[in-house]
């Protein structure tokens, strides 16, 4: 079996430690932010120009968040195309569920849910 091979981020070994384990890039500098960006962008093959992520602060993490354009990137290079979509809405949460088939025939599912209303907070 190959190793796998991390892209080059350019990061001091003991924050790059950290930044994947923990999955919060708060850490790290906007010049390193951006080498990771560039980075994530080049080990997956998307074109950065496009912004195929952003930057989000979602549980008290700042993190690369995929945006439409990495996965119509991902699903073209990929041969991934989405066979049908289902929504629903329980109480007041919106859940999507999304079926994809890849070139070969094999199919997943993916299931995503977000509320409706912000909490009072």
């Amino acid at each position: 079996m190959e190793a796998l091979a991390l892209p080059q981020v350019g990061l001091p070994p003991e924050l790059l430690e950290k930044v994947l384990i923990s999955g919060d890039l708060a850490p790290l500098s906007p010049q390193q932010r951006m080498d990771y960006y560039l980075a994530t962008c080049r080990s997956l093959g998307l074109n950065p120009l496009t912004k195929p992520f952003e930057f989000l602060s979602l549980d008290g993490k700042l993190v690369l968040y995929a945006r439409r354009d990495c996965t119509d990137q991902l699903r073209a290079m990929r041969g991934v195309r989405v066979t049908r979509i289902e929504r629903e809405r329980v109480e007041q949460i919106l859940v999507v569920t999304a079926y994809g088939q890849d070139a070969s025939g094999r199919s997943d599912v993916s299931i995503g849910a977000i509320p409706l209303v912000k909490e009072q907070g």
